[in-house]
């Protein structure tokens, strides 16, 4: 009998129901959703080099973004714009990957907003820091610092908003259901993080850089687990056999 594949948000309650059928995510499309969480590992490696050899720079206490300012502050704006790059193209494959239950839509939308508001994080670099860089004179909020600070903000929501998404999803994964909880604890660790920063930030506290690199980092251990279960070969979803 031809198999056959049939996706659609009604057919999730049909996925539930034969667990036992799923298969391993193809290699391509894996590879594809991988590509999201090496983006992030490659935004993570180089804001911590730049911030451990960039002179004067306190990277416990100031925020990542402080990093586009001063000499060689381009590297950090193509971090995000890079970053930015990879999770708008990893949002169409994980639209193919959520397809047949839910999430299919939302997660991609919020995987999307996330890379078109760090893409903008590039383009508009935050205004002059408490401490950095060295001399700097401290000024009333510019348009441009205005604009870092609300896509930041759209960034991180749009993150945390994808982990309750996923997680609602995972509740109809038989051999994913444990995961639903830890992508809750995720997404609220990563708005507890940032929130903490800002309230740091505001105080000028030594260790407010500290709870914003916490706050991506959560999101990061969390796609380095998921895919290597993903490639050991664990069944998600749709792709399974009718």
């Amino acid at each position: 009998m031809e198999e056959t594949f049939e996706y659609g948000e009604e057919q999730a309650s049909h996925s539930d129901a034969t667990p036992q059928l799923n298969r391993p995510v193809p290699t391509p499309l894996l590879v594809w959703l991988t590509c999201g969480t090496l983006g992030s590992l490659l935004f993570a490696t180089t804001y911590l080099v730049e911030g451990a050899t960039r002179p004067d720079y306190n990277a416990l206490q100031q925020s990542i973004s402080s990093l586009s300012l001063g000499p060689g502050g381009w590297v950090q704006q193509v971090n995000f714009i890079a970053f930015g790059l990879s999770a708008i193209l990893t949002a169409i494959g994980w639209r193919v990957f959520l397809k047949g239950g839910v999430g299919a839509t939302w997660y991609p939308i919020f995987r999307a907003l996330q890379g078109v508001a760090l893409i903008a994080d590039g383009i508009f670099s935050q205004d002059p820091a408490y401490g950095y860089p060295k001399g700097a004179v401290l000024v009333p909020p510019t348009l441009h610092g205005t604009l870092h600070v609300i896509f930041a903000f759209i960034s991180l929501i749009s993150i945390a908003s994808g982990f309750f998404v996923l997680a609602r999803r995972f509740t109809r994964e038989p051999e994913w259901r444990g995961w639903a909880t830890w992508s809750v604890i995720t997404g609220i660790l990563t708005i507890v993080f940032i929130a903490t920063f800002g309230m740091l930030n505001g105080q000028h506290s030594e260790i407010a850089g500290l709870f914003e690199r916490l706050s991506t980092a959560a999101a990061t251990i969390w796609g380095i687990i998921f895919f290597i279960r993903l490639w050991t070969g664990t069944g998600f979803g749709a792709f399974r056999r009718d």
